[in-house]
């Protein structure tokens, strides 16, 4: 196992490898099929360091194989990236992951001309946008992040990796204009699109990787932030974090970020903003864009906010006597007083909210202050990213990583 180990961590980003994991396989040499940048495995297959058997021994603890080392066990825990039906299945998503993928890290991914032009406008976007912020959720709307992918790629083909792992954001492999590029993409579909753990490592691993093999990336963000709690907390949150960022700062291929509705706080620091190094930040004009994001509104009109509810009380006071004059009981005037007047402050609360969101959050604001570099209707998306790609490609040399090696998380 030691010389195939070593052997395996060598050839390691310089060359990108695929590893099937077929049969059983329990021990030392489970840790074979992960060294490759990619892992498949098709169902009723098992991997792991022991085995059923010395689980109930030592632990007196009954697991099948399954439920142990599987495939559903270990595309969960990202340890693999493809779960497939069969062994027949696994070859055809390795000659599909091959379309991809670059000989070696001195060259780029491989061209495949298309006829699907670049100036395709992507009316489906627009669409998708229109019925998801025109519901009664409005703004709170989930979106499929999917079908903004499929839009923007050659033909709509694309190839997710990790699929069933972190729904929360996607990681993908597809065409633009006939070259490869990848794509890291909040999902807001899931848990809003906010960044968890897994989610971080999975973007940590893969931003990594496009950037060891020359892949240009486009990041599409929407998300309210880093997932907050106890839980994450304990689970290193801050750790996570770190490494998708540490990622993200590390890459030197072309890349671009797309935000098409939330991005505040951490979450849209450490997701390719201009400040990380990246060469192009286009906003829609749906884009919310904040340190914070709608709570924001209690640090920036704290004065505003503190004088309204401290002016609750005078307010109940001025009311109830204004409906003692007109004949009502003074009970009962003021239970109609305290009524009115938490009316009237939940209604200067909502135009500061309003307030907040036209004159902060909006991407007008962050054009001006040089956050984004222009703001796009949803139908330009393709064109535009695709332009800008074949320009950035043109100087771009592909080249082995050779940058200083900063310690890993």
């Amino acid at each position: 196992y030691s010389a195939a180990f070593t052997a395996l961590r060598k050839i390691n980003g310089i060359v990108p490898s695929i590893m099937c994991m077929f049969g059983y396989n329990a021990g030392g040499g489970a840790y074979l099929p992960r060294q490759g940048s990619f892992l498949i495995q098709p169902k009723n297959t098992f991997f792991g360091l022991t085995g059923p058997g010395v689980v109930k021994s030592v632990l007196g603890e009954d697991v099948t194989p399954d439920e142990l080392g599987g495939p559903n066990v270990h595309s969960q825990s990202g340890v693999t990236d493809f779960v497939v039906e069969d062994e027949v299945a696994a070859l055809l998503k390795v000659k599909e992951l091959l379309k991809y993928l670059p000989d070696n890290n001195a060259q780029l991914a491989p061209y495949q001309a298309t006829s699907d032009p670049i100036s395709r406008a992507t009316w489906d976007i627009e669409i998708q946008l229109k019925k998801a912020f025109n519901s009664p959720t409005g703004m709170n709307t989930p979106l499929d992040i999917g079908i903004l992918v499929q839009q923007i790629c050659d033909h709509g083909d694309y190839l997710e990796i990790q699929e069933t792992r972190a729904r929360n954001t996607v990681t993908a492999l597809g065409r633009l204009g006939g070259n490869v590029v990848g794509f890291v993409a909040n999902n807001s579909a899931v848990s809003s699109g906010q960044i968890d753990i897994h989610a971080a490592y999975k973007n940590a691993r893969f931003i990594r990787f496009c950037n060891l093999y020359n892949i240009p990336l486009i990041f599409i963000e929407d998300t309210t932030g880093f997932l907050p709690g106890r839980e994450q907390e304990t689970g290193g949150i801050v750790q996570a974090g770190r490494a998708m960022l540490d990622a993200t700062i590390d890459l030197r291929t072309p890349r671009f970020l797309l935000i098409i509705r939330n991005a505040f706080g951490g979450a849209y620091a450490s997701f390719n903003s201009y400040e990380t190094g990246a060469d192009l930040v286009i906003a829609l004009p749906t884009t919310r864009l904040a340190v914070m994001g709608p709570a924001g509104v209690e640090f920036v009109y704290k004065d505003e906010l503190r004088s309204i509810r401290g002016g609750i009380d005078g307010k109940v006071k001025a009311l109830q006597d204004e409906f003692v004059e007109q004949g009502i009981g003074a009970i009962e005037a003021l239970k109609q007083a305290e009524t009115a007047a938490a009316k009237w402050a939940q209604e200067q609360e909502a135009l500061l909210q309003q307030r907040y969101e036209t004159e902060i959050m909006n991407p007008k604001e962050a054009l001006s202050l040089g956050s984004v570099s222009q703001i796009a209707m949803p139908s330009e998306l393709r064109g535009l990213l695709g332009k800008q790609l074949e320009f950035y490609l043109k100087t771009y040399q592909p080249a082995p990583l050779a940058s200083v090696q900063r310690e890993f998380h």
